[in-house]
């Protein structure tokens, strides 16, 4: 039996697709601080007003309470959106990219007397001649992924 090991982490890192989506989630996370901003720049200037010393109006002051607590509410709102967009983009990501890789890792083993891929992960032991990791990156180049 013909065991080989590859390590998914540096397979990972150098994936052009798996850049490109970390670029993606980049881009979402500064959309959605793009949306929060403007909230945490007014939820600011309410409290600078309230500790500038200036006396308001019980009705003026309840206005601002309520609205900081309005911007509170929707603050905590894109929050937890933005935690629930970037765990499904991030577990496609990884899913699509393992995905991938392991198409790429199955086309390298055609022709050869490979009967078992592991990730380097689960191995605790591995003889050089098993380890794979750089002949599927120059995989990765041939296909311009790399």
């Amino acid at each position: 039996m013909e065991i080989r090991v590859v390590d998914f982490d540096v397979l990972t890192k150098n994936y052009t697709k798996y850049q490109e989506g970390i670029l993606n989630l980049s881009n979402i996370r500064n959309s959605f601080i793009d949306r929060i901003e403007p909230i945490k720049k007014e939820m600011e200037t309410i409290i600078n007003a309230a500790n500038s010393g200036l006396i308001m109006d019980p009705k003026s002051q309840e206005e601002k309470n309520n609205k900081f607590n309005q911007l509170q509410d929707e603050a905590m709102s894109i929050d937890n959106e933005y935690k629930v967009t970037m765990r499904k983009e991030q577990d496609e990501l990884n899913k699509r990219t393992y995905d991938e890789l392991s198409t790429i890792i199955s086309e390298w083993t055609e022709g050869k007397n490979v009967d078992i891929v592991m990730g380097k992960m689960e191995v605790v032991w591995i003889s050089e001649k098993n380890e794979i990791t750089q002949e599927i990156i120059e995989s990765l180049k041939v296909k311009n992924l790399y």
